[in-house]
């Protein structure tokens, strides 16, 4: 399965000058914990969509991911228009053939086993008597410990998505994970995070 990487918002509950993917955790930035577990799991192409908003990752990206022998033929990049998360999704649904991984660039605790784990899962649905197109990842309001700025019923989704490459509504399935997986809006995440991995939780 391939993956989509969203990293072309501006990032603005941060209230800081920098491009959010870029955002250092630990000293590092954020776009590379997400770019490691990636390289590590069971994903194959790794497409990243960046934005007139994040100039300076898609940079970052060029430089140490796709201009690199180690890593150049799996990365690629996708030019978005930068407008919202939903149009910047179906701006990118036309470079997908087969349902996709998407990840948001703000979760650095994301580890390989839990993508992989969110892929095996689906295939066993979609292998099943009852196959869905979409899955959505998500943990219990009352597990979370970020900043949520969506609840489904009690759920908080981690921007941890599989989808099928269609536009418009998708039957959907819930996917219950219990991981310490923070978006990082605020910095009072960014400190949230930072101490996970401090941890190593």
């Amino acid at each position: 399965m391939d993956v989509l990487i969203m990293a072309g918002g501006m990032g603005t509950r941060l209230k800081k000058n920098i491009e959010k993917p870029l955002l250092k955790i630990s000293g590092k930035p954020m776009i590379d914990y997400i770019m490691e577990a990636v390289l590590n799991s069971n994903i194959e192409k790794i497409r990243i969509s960046v934005s007139k908003h994040t100039p300076n990752t898609k940079i970052y990206i060029e430089n140490n991911y796709i201009n690199t022998k180690k890593y150049n033929q799996r990365v690629e990049i996708i030019h978005t228009s930068g407008i919202g998360y939903i149009n910047d999704l179906n701006e990118c649904i036309e470079y997908f053939k087969e349902p996709f991984l998407i990840l948001t660039s703000d979760i650095p605790t994301i580890k390989s086993k839990t993508i992989n784990s969110i892929i095996n899962e689906y295939l066993i649905i979609n292998n099943s008597n009852n196959p869905i197109e979409s899955l959505c990842a998500v943990t219990l309001k009352e597990n979370y410990i970020g900043t949520p700025t969506i609840d489904i019923k009690g759920y908080i989704p981690l921007g941890l998505n599989i989808i099928s490459p269609k536009y418009g509504e998708q039957t959907e399935m819930l996917y219950l994970i219990d991981e310490k997986i923070v978006n990082v809006n605020t910095l009072i995440d960014k400190n949230l995070v930072e101490n996970i991995i401090k941890k190593g939780d």
